[in-house]
């Protein structure tokens, strides 16, 4: 059993730990509030920063195309109260817009020069009121100019088509349009007959297609401008069936006088046809002959060539391919 000595000296142990908790305790209070005093008193100071900004070049003039790399960058020295610094400091920077129209003209033809520093009112604009724009690096932008033309060229399309085994394609593909305006550089135009899209691929094609391509810009000495950007490619495809036909073989380019006959006297031509054209097919749209002046010393056998054929029909064969002959008088 304890004696109310210690008991007593105990009770008088747990009351000075508490009195040294509430100590420290306020003196860690006292330190954060001289903190934030001190935080609140320095973020209300003014500052000046340096800030890289994006930058986007407008009002170009209208008959001319920039032919340098002009900066992607400008240098911004910005001056405010500190809190507003320090959201500028970390959010992402905003793009910033330098006027063209201001550039004037130096020494060889078609160069100009921009100084920056005499936008800084055009640029202030584009910020908060808070911010106060001081500087900009770097001060001069040099800039070349070159004379701006436009020419209307044809569409190519990239397009890779393949079908299903039962379709063909019914013509060749249509875009719509055709044809685009483009307007650049006039060394950089005049070197264009063409422009041609993105490539795409279309896989086993059993319908008529309507697809939208886009056209490349990637030309090696500098942007275009086109008229459009895009362009629509329509695909027709048709069911096709395999037919054949047996044509007897003509002989042409004779000698006066000279009869040919040919063995075989016939050729049986394979060919595919659309199922909505199959009926339409006859002998008489087909003519198949060998020419006599093709002979070739030494050789008793002539090329059989189809000369005429129903332009609705594909993957035409010959069976067979050649003929001998004998000619007699």
């Amino acid at each position: 059993m304890r004696s109310p000595f210690i008991k007593n000296i105990e009770s008088g142990g747990g009351k000075e730990k508490i009195r040294l908790n509430k100590r420290v305790a306020t003196f860690l209070c006292c330190i954060f509030i001289s903190v934030l005093f001190w935080l609140l008193m320095t973020l209300s100071k003014e500052y000046s920063i340096t800030v890289v900004y994006p930058v986007n070049y407008v009002n170009a003039p209208k008959d001319k195309v920039i032919a340098n790399t002009l900066p992607s960058f400008i240098n911004i020295e910005i001056r405010s109260k500190g809190f507003f610094l320090l959201a500028y400091k970390f959010k992402d920077p905003q793009i910033v817009y330098i006027d063209l129209n201001e550039s004037r003209p130096m020494g060889p033809r078609n160069h100009y020069y921009l100084l920056t520093n005499s936008q800084i009112g055009k640029l202030t604009e584009q910020f908060s009121s808070r911010i106060k724009l001081q500087g900009v690096v770097p001060d001069t932008i040099l800039l070349n100019f070159n004379k701006k033309i436009t020419k209307r060229v044809p569409v190519r399309a990239n397009l890779t088509l393949s079908m299903n085994s039962r379709y063909q394609q019914s013509d060749s593909v249509q875009l719509v349009p055709g044809f685009v305006e483009i307007s650049g550089a006039a060394d950089v135009i005049g070197k264009i007959d063409h422009v041609e899209t993105v490539p795409v691929t279309l896989k086993d094609i059993d319908k008529p297609q309507s697809v939208t391509l886009f056209i490349a810009n990637d030309t090696a000495s500098g942007d275009i401008e086109l008229s459009v950007t895009k362009v629509k490619a329509l695909v027709n495809v048709k069911k096709f069936t395999e037919a054949s036909i047996d044509l007897p073989i003509e002989a042409i380019n004779l000698p006066p006088g000279y009869s040919l006959k040919s063995f075989p006297d016939k050729v049986n031509v394979k060919y595919n046809v659309a199922f909505d054209n199959y009926e339409k097919i006859n002998a008489q749209q087909f003519r198949a002959i060998i020419d006599y002046r093709k002979a070739e010393p030494g050789s008793n056998k002539l090329r059989i060539v189809l000369e005429k054929f129903p332009a609705d029909i594909r993957s035409i064969k010959l069976n067979p391919e050649k003929a001998e002959y004998i000619i007699k008088k």
